[in-house]
């Protein structure tokens, strides 16, 4: 199929935003105004048009494996006191960023951009690289994405762009380059450098600033790469390490039981992976509740398949899929969330990817209670489908293939 990296990767950078406002406390368009910083110092080097788009992919990256380190370290501390410091000092979410982003369809021959973005010119970094022996790309990103972290790009007072010059000048030869700096400098000078990391147009700007990039992609490379999003996803909660991954296994079983075209097949899965992307946009201590979710922690997990929707429906070709990833909480009585879609507007794979995500959510072990059989699972969704809440054809199917 037609695949636009440019759409793809803004659709994952609001995505990955939410886990760093999660993680770190970081702001909205963190993603992006790296990426854009990253891309006005890429004018001073000597790169081609795939480097910067490939600049662009690894400034939108960078952090990927935030959410997974967070998991793996169980922090319990408020964002945006202690785990900004924590985190960013500990290079397992280097190392873990890297891995994730294999399949990622890559258009240059740079590599560990994003395993080395902490490194320090001077070898004080995690791997103890110095001056040339830090990638070129990796002392970009280095340079955006601390700053915007520890400053805010996005704060629009002359006296928070002097902290900014003033923090980049002392750190020359330590943490960045001269050269990087004086480059820096330049960009400092221009008034509208600043403007533009305030706008609010910053994503077209971004984009604007690298070749539009649309390739021919096979579905079967496609479900690859949705599957390694598949783990950024799951990695949120401890509780749901594995939810998308068994929905997406369920998904295909059913689609074989319906003898579904293996293009649609692929689909599918690639809908049942990044179904719960909104999800990043949900603090880690709602998913890891303990006990029941109160009514307002309840209406900020509501909000997840509409954050899903906006971020995906920005792929071209990406139409079925939108629709099947995002209405799995919709009801065939209109009850739902969070458009309150009724059967007239959700299609039969809607509703199979709601039935399977009732049964996966209900089967795995959650931080309130542990999963439960087929049997008892089965009498729930047959009393949902009597209630006319969820497809009682499907359901009946679930229990002949799962049973």
């Amino acid at each position: 199929m037609k695949f636009n990296l440019n759409q793809f990767l803004l659709a994952l950078s609001d995505a990955l935003d939410f886990v760093e406002i999660n993680t770190l406390g970081s702001t909205s368009f963190h993603s992006k105004r790296v990426a854009y910083i990253a891309l006005r110092l890429a004018d001073f080097y000597i790169l081609n048009k795939k480097e910067k788009f490939d600049l662009c992919s690894f400034s939108i990256l960078h952090d990927n494996g935030l959410a997974e380190e967070v998991t793996i370290s169980k922090f319990e501390q408020d964002p945006k006191n202690e785990n900004h410091s924590i985190l960013e000092q500990n290079s397992k979410h280097c190392h873990i960023g890297e891995k994730n982003i294999k399949g990622f369809p890559f258009l240059s021959e740079h590599k560990d951009i994003v395993k080395y973005h902490h490194e320090n010119f001077d070898g004080s970094g995690f791997f103890k690289l110095k001056d040339d022996q830090i990638p070129l790309l990796a002392q970009i990103i280095a340079l955006a994405d601390t700053v915007d972290n520890i400053f805010h790009f996005e704060t629009p007072t002359i006296e928070n762009r002097q902290k900014i010059i003033r923090f980049i000048n002392d750190k020359k030869n330590i943490l960045y380059s001269e050269e990087l700096v004086n480059n820096f400098n330049f960009l400092a000078n221009k008034t509208s450098f600043w403007l533009d990391l305030q706008s609010s147009n910053l994503e077209k700007l971004v984009l604007s600033k690298v070749e539009n990039f649309t390739m021919n992609i096979e579905l079967e490379h496609l479900v690859k790469l949705s599957s390694v999003f598949t783990t950024i996803i799951d990695s949120n909660s401890a509780f749901t390490s594995r939810h998308s991954s068994g929905l997406s296994n369920k998904v295909e079983k059913m689609s074989y039981h319906y003898n579904y075209s293996s293009e649609k097949i692929m689909k599918l899965i690639i809908a049942a992976n990044l179904h719960d992307l909104g999800k990043l946009a949900v603090p880690n201590k709602i998913l890891d509740k303990q006990s029941a979710l109160t009514k307002d922690e309840f209406e900020i997990i509501k909000c997840h398949t509409y954050y899903t929707r906006q971020a995906l429906q920005k792929v071209n070709g990406f139409e079925d899929i939108v629709e099947w990833a995002s209405n799995h909480h919709e009801k065939l009585d209109g009850n739902g969330y969070p458009y309150g879609f009724d059967a007239k507007r959700l299609c039969f794979d809607s509703r199979l990817m709601t039935c399977l995500d009732i049964y996966q959510a209900l089967t795995e072990d959650r931080p309130y209670r542990k999963g439960m059989s087929h049997t008892k699972t089965m009498e729930i969704l047959k009393e949902q489908a009597s209630k006319g809440y969820i497809d009682s054809t499907i359901v009946n199917d679930i229990h002949k293939v799962f049973s």
